[in-house]
């Protein structure tokens, strides 16, 4: 075996043939894979944007912040995470312009380990990988789910709900998304578009109308300054910490767009791009959006008890004054969580395709095949939609079990991200890993800042997001 100081520099992506295995430490090439570029800059922003849809998070996961801080926690915590997430994204952007592969973190990994922990370290970053999106797919199909009922309720008040109707609707939403992958794939670039310019144009009349017509009071005392610690558990600081759970969401899946790099043209250049301006886009909506909706009401308690278990949907009846107002927010709402929902499992099926690719998982003789006339990689996406249903099938049986794998999601996808970025600090950001000439660069003590700051974060989440946020605590709500 080669000595650390012997091994030779990383080659670049054009420099690999297809034969090249991840097993021997080298970033698989693509050559023919089946695949079609068919994502322009644009198209891809759409996707990765429709996937994180930061405001969007924030509506759908007010709840949390509102219980662990109230507006500190969701104005303050968006821009603690924010700040996270954009040396994230920065750190992440700079190594995917170097090494733009559908393999995506794990094949970052693969070069930048020492060699004899090369195998071990990029398999256990793709399997987090993996399973990250199985469980991001996992909370977003509940989330819909839990839209489609709100509605239901809101209009149905007598109506007895029960958790296997939420599981039913959960299949459901998975069944069309899986549908839409098979059948409309080549028309996906356009619908992304679409779906980005309704969100947008959502957010715009969300944060333009809400605090334009409600009649609540709230002062600037109040958004900035006033803490609910509702935890029954911690002192404030570790219930703001434990709160920053719903921000954290606004940027889930950051990876994304590395996932479709061999469908889109140039992607060295064009994949660093999406990654920033998701970051960038979705920190400013977010916190934009945020700070209209703590201006357009003075009653947080009662968004907790609403009977729709929707706190959105109640903060925007308050606010608009008209039910059929914010019903059709809310239906535009569903529009664009179900495109995120299509765009996960686009880019999951991509991330187990290509791990398939490297013969890193079971049956990758059948995973790794590219379907000749849908340009899809079936069983790939058939095997990810099996995970998502075994997952989901925990609902019913345990709401507290379901909760606790679909939180992990936000720690699975900050770990697979960050590995290749702790590995870079150790590779002392050395012109043999990050080249002058790559098409995304920083000033290298920026470079080092941004990579400290991304693996300082996730060495804080995945401790404090393990905490549980109810009492008393007992096993079946650790983690909840």
């Amino acid at each position: 075996m080669k000595s650390e100081s012997t091994k030779s520099p990383p080659k670049s992506p054009r420099e690999l043939e297809a034969t090249e295995s991840i097993a021997n430490g080298h970033i698989i090439g693509s050559g023919d894979a089946g695949m079609k570029k068919t994502f322009s800059f644009l198209g891809i922003l759409a996707l990765g944007f429709n996937i994180s849809n930061s405001w969007v998070a924030i509506a759908s996961s007010l709840a949390l912040s509102i219980a662990a801080g109230g507006t500190v926690t969701i104005l303050y915590g968006i821009l603690v995470v924010g700040f996270a997430m954009i040396c994230t994204g920065f750190s992440l952007a700079e190594l995917a312009s170097v090494y733009p592969t559908a393999g995506g973190q794990y094949h970052l990994t693969s070069i930048l380990a020492p060699e004899r922990f090369s195998k071990g370290l990029s398999y256990t970053c793709g399997m987090l990988g993996v399973f990250s999106w199985i469980s991001i797919g996992s909370s977003i199909a509940l989330i819909v789910a839990q839209t489609i009922m709100a509605l239901v309720i809101q209009y149905h008040p007598d109506l007895t709900i029960k958790s296997w109707h939420y599981f039913l609707l959960y299949v459901a939403v998975h069944v069309i998304a899986v549908l839409y992958n098979l059948f409309l794939a080549q028309r996906t670039e356009w619908i992304y578009k679409l779906t980005f310019y309704l969100t947008l144009g959502l957010f715009l009349v969300t944060s333009i109308a809400c605090p334009s017509l409600t009649n609540a009071r709230a002062n600037s005392s109040f958004v900035w300054t006033t803490f609910y610690n509702n935890s029954e558990l911690w002192p404030d600081g570790i219930c703001f910490l434990t709160g920053l759970s719903g921000p954290s969401f606004m940027l889930i899946g950051l990876d994304a767009t590395m996932h479709l790099a061999e469908e889109c043209s140039a992607p060295a250049k064009t994949i660093p791009k999406a990654i920033i301006s998701t970051v960038l886009v979705g920190v400013l909506t977010a916190f934009a959006f945020a700070v209209a909706m703590c201006y357009s009401t003075d009653d947080f308690e009662s968004l907790l008890t609403t009977p729709t278990g929707f706190p959105i949907y109640a903060l925007w009846h308050q606010a608009t004054g008209s039910l059929p107002g914010a019903t059709v927010l809310m239906v535009a709402l569903l529009c664009v969580m179900m495109s995120a929902l299509n765009a996960v499992h686009q880019t999951a099926s991509r991330l187990t395709w290509s791990s398939a690719r490297d013969d890193a998982i079971v049956l990758a003789k059948y995973l790794k095949l590219v379907h000749p006339r849908l340009h899809m990689p079936v069983y790939a996406l058939l095997l990810n939609f099996v995970f998502c249903v075994i997952a989901g099938a925990l609902y019913p049986a345990s709401t507290s079990a379901f909760n606790a794998f679909i939180g992990t999601s936000a720690i699975l996808s900050q770990l697979s991200i960050t590995i290749p970025i702790g590995l870079i600090i150790y590779r002392q950001r050395s012109s043999a890993y990050l080249p002058a000439s790559r098409g995304f660069r920083i000033p290298n003590m920026a470079g080092y800042f941004c990579n400290i700051v991304a693996v300082g974060w996730t060495t804080l989440v995945t401790v404090i997001f393990c905490f549980p946020t109810v009492a008393p605590i007992t096993g079946n709500n650790m983690s909840t």
